[in-house]
C-alpha cells in the first residue's frame, strides 16, 4: 500500500522499508523515506471516513490548521499535493507530512517548564479565533445499559467491566450535560486533543501534531482539559495555568462547571464500546484496551475533582 501510495503521489521509489510510527489510538502512521525526502504518512480509519459527515469534518479543520499555520503556532501542518491536503489512494484517505524526528515525551518525563511552554501556546491558539455563540449544542444521550449488554452479547469480556460502572456513567453524563448549561455563550479554535501524545519534543523544540480535530469549542474546557493531562502534579498543574493566565488566557470564574461539564473520557469511552464490535481484530483489540484505559481515568477525574478545583482557587489570574 505505502510503495502504492509513493508512486500515486511522485514521492519516487522506496529508499527503506517504512517503519510503523505510534498514530494514536485512530489511525495508522508510518515513516517513509524515498529518493525524495523522508514523510510521515498517516493513514485514516476507513471505519471514520465512511461516516456522511467525515469529508466535511476534514475540511473543516484544514481551515483551522491553516488559521493555525498562519499564526506561527509550533504545528506540523499537512503537505498540500496537488492543491490539496486529504489525499485519497486505492480509497485510502491520508495525509503525508515533512518527518519531524522528535518523540511524545512519557508522563515521567514532563516538567513544569513543558507545561509551561504549552500553557503559552493554547493561549496563542484560543486568541486567533474567538466569538459568542447563541447557543450550546445539545450534547448525545448515551444508552450506556445497551452498549454493555451489546459488549456482553458479542461475548466482549469488558462488556460486564462497563456494565458494573453504568449507575457511575449515568451520574457523570447528567453531571456534564447540567454543567454545559452554565458555561459561557463563548467559542474559539480549539486544537481539541493536544495532550502529551500529541506534541513531539526535539529538545526544547516541539511541534503540535494530530490537527484533524482543530475546531471551535469552549476554550475553558479545553484549557482545564489539558492542565489536568499535562499537570498530573501540582507543580506542573500550576505551571501550565500559570503561563496560559499569565499570556492573556482569559480566567475561569465556574471552575465546577467547567471541571464538569468535560466530555472527552465519556465520549471516548462510548466511541470504544461500539468500536470493540467492528470486524477489523486489531480495531477491536484496541478499542477493548481502551475501554479499561478510560473506565480508570473517569473514575481518577472524579478523585481528583476538588483538589484540581483548590489548586485553580490558588492561581490569581489577571
Amino acid at each position: 500500500m505505502l510503495e502504492r501510495i509513493c508512486n500515486a503521489l511522485s514521492f519516487g521509489a522506496l529508499s527503506v522499508p517504512p517503519m510503523s510510527l505510534s498514530g494514536g489510538f485512530t489511525h495508522r502512521m508510518f515513516r517513509v523515506e524515498t529518493e525524495k525526502g523522508t514523510y510521515a504518512v498517516k493513514l485514516l480509519n476507513p471505519e471514520i471516513m465512511q461516516r456522511p459527515d467525515a469529508l466535511d469534518n476534514y475540511r473543516a479543520a484544514e481551515k483551522g490548521e491553516s488559521l493555525l499555520e498562519n499564526a506561527g503556532v509550533p504545528i506540523l501542518p499537512a503537505l498540500r499535493i496537488g492543491r490539496r491536503k486529504l489525499q485519497r489512494v486505492d480509497g485510502q484517505y491520508l495525509y503525508v507530512f515533512d518527518y519531524f524526528d522528535g518523540q511524545p515525551l512519557q508522563d515521567e518525563e514532563i516538567t513544569p517548564a513543558h507545561c509551561a511552554k504549552i500553557g503559552a501556546v493554547l493561549t496563542r491558539i484560543h486568541g486567533i479565533d474567538q466569538r459568542s455563540c447563541e447557543a450550546i449544542p445539545p450534547a448525545q444521550p448515551i444508552d450506556w445499559l445497551r452498549l454493555a449488554q451489546d459488549l456482553l452479547a458479542a461475548s466482549c469480556s469488558e462488556g460486564a467491566l462497563l456494565q458494573g460502572v453504568v449507575p457511575l456513567l449515568e451520574r457523570v453524563t447528567a453531571a456534564a450535560q447540567e454543567a454545559i448549561c452554565r458555561l459561557p455563550m463563548v467559542e474559539a479554535l480549539c486544537h481539541n486533543d493536544m495532550d502529551p501524545k500529541n506534541v513531539l519534543w526535539r529538545g526544547e523544540e516541539f511541534r503540535i501534531i494530530d490537527l484533524e480535530c482543530v475546531g471551535y469549542a469552549n476554550p475553558q474546557q479545553e484549557m482545564l482539559d489539558l492542565a489536568v493531562s499535562w499537570g498530573d502534579t501540582e507543580e506542573k498543574f500550576k505551571a501550565f495555568a500559570d503561563a496560559y493566565f499569565a499570556a492573556g488566557g482569559r480566567p475561569i470564574p465556574d471552575a465546577a462547571a467547567v471541571y464538569d461539564s468535560r466530555r472527552n473520557y465519556i465520549d471516548w469511552l462510548a466511541y470504544n464500546a461500539g468500536r470493540a464490535l467492528v470486524e477489523d481484530p486489531r480495531e477491536r483489540e484496541t478499542a477493548r484496551q481502551q475501554i479499561r484505559w478510560t473506565i480508570g481515568k473517569i473514575r481518577q477525574d472524579l478523585h481528583n475533582r476538588e483538589q484540581i478545583l483548590s489548586w485553580l482557587k490558588e492561581i490569581s489570574a489577571p
